[in-house]
């Protein structure tokens, strides 16, 4: 953010094109700050048992691209081949918005630390049997067999190849992620293989149960 004000505020770009391509960048890579604080605030609220979750009929799909908006510019300026499969079938559902963002926001911004040579994310929505599914899946350095049983646990970080050095990260993200989809009475699929990817999928009941 700071090297794209102080290139403009020095008028080393002319043209109005790039001058609004570098004002994106600002306002996509602000927005990424800003999710990175909600993320510690977010973690703060559920250690306290002070989240608040606000259920209302939702549409997935419409959740879903409002959020990944704020993300494709900084994909595809960081080489990310991106793309986004929805099922255009999807019955609505309860659930809280801002808490479904704020779980992809973090399976996003995994996929991206963690995707290494590799660079495709694909998100997709559809149905599991009495479940949506929302499912984020990458093609990157995977995670192994026994460290997947310990992934949801709060500030564990891989340290195999050297993981917890090379990428940076609070090791908070898929804890936010777990509480969320429990206090959704939903599920969390994982498929992972070391040097092959990861596929997660967030399955939210259609129906809540009474």
């Amino acid at each position: 953010i700071s090297m794209y004000i102080e290139t403009l505020e020095m008028g080393r770009v002319k043209s109005a094109e790039k001058i609004k391509e570098y004002y994106t960048v600002i306002l996509n890579e602000t927005s990424r700050l800003s999710a990175m604080v909600n993320r510690i605030l977010s973690f703060s609220q559920i250690e306290n048992n002070k989240r608040k979750y606000n259920f209302a009929d939702t549409d997935l799909n419409e959740t879903v691209e409002k959020s990944i908006a704020s993300f494709r510019y900084t994909l595809e300026n960081k080489g990310f081949r991106f793309t986004y499969e929805p099922d255009c079938n999807l019955p609505m559902f309860k659930a809280d918005r801002e808490a479904i963002a704020d779980a992809l926001v973090n399976l996003i911004d995994n996929a991206m630390k963690y995707s290494d040579q590799h660079k495709n994310i694909s998100v997709r929505t559809g149905t599991d049997g009495l479940f949506a599914y929302l499912e984020v899946e990458d093609h990157g350095i995977g995670i192994s067999e026994k460290d997947q049983k310990y992934i949801f646990d709060k500030f564990f970080r891989v340290t195999e190849k050297n993981l917890a050095h090379r990428v940076k990260g609070s090791g908070l993200g898929l804890a936010i992620v777990k509480h969320i989809m429990d206090a959704h009475r939903g599920e969390i699929y994982v498929r992972s293989t070391p040097d092959s990817g990861s596929l997660f999928r967030l399955l939210f009941p259609i129906k809540q149960p009474e």
